[in-house]
């Protein structure tokens, strides 16, 4: 079982995709390519050696993504934590003054994902994991 509450990837917001994408391949070495469905909205980042889904093996390493600012309502650099039940961590953002900035919806066919925001104002992405 996978443990909950862990920081999976980082999701930075960026306007024009090909420009950030050599940015950050020729500052930092990363390597960047477009994840298959996004619509060319969300480019993969592998900072480390990753599984299929794109998570860091190493275990202190992390990898994340570009997403063009604005998709899914989220303008700011975000973290994205894996979660038992999403419906359940809503409910608590929900009692301790967050609100959703982006509802429950499938991620391509292993999880579901949502955006929440904290009472400062940060986002925070909700991975879930489906079973197979």
């Amino acid at each position: 079982m996978r443990p909950t509450g862990a920081v999976r990837s980082f999701n930075i917001p960026v306007q024009d995709m090909a420009r950030a994408s050599d940015f950050y391949r020729e500052v930092l070495g990363w390597s960047i390519a477009p994840v298959q469905g996004s619509g060319g909205d969300y480019h993969r980042v592998l900072t480390a050696e990753a599984d299929g889904e794109g998570v860091a093996i190493e275990r202190g390493t992390i990898n994340g993504g570009l997403f063009r600012r604005g998709t899914h309502g989220a303008t700011a650099t975000f973290l994205e934590v894996e979660v038992g039940s999403i419906d359940e961590v809503v409910r608590r953002v929900l009692q301790n003054g967050g609100r959703v900035v982006m509802e429950k919806r499938p991620m391509m066919d292993f999880a579901h994902f949502a955006i929440v925001q904290d009472p400062d104002g940060n986002h925070l992405g909700l991975m879930e994991y489906i079973d197979r």
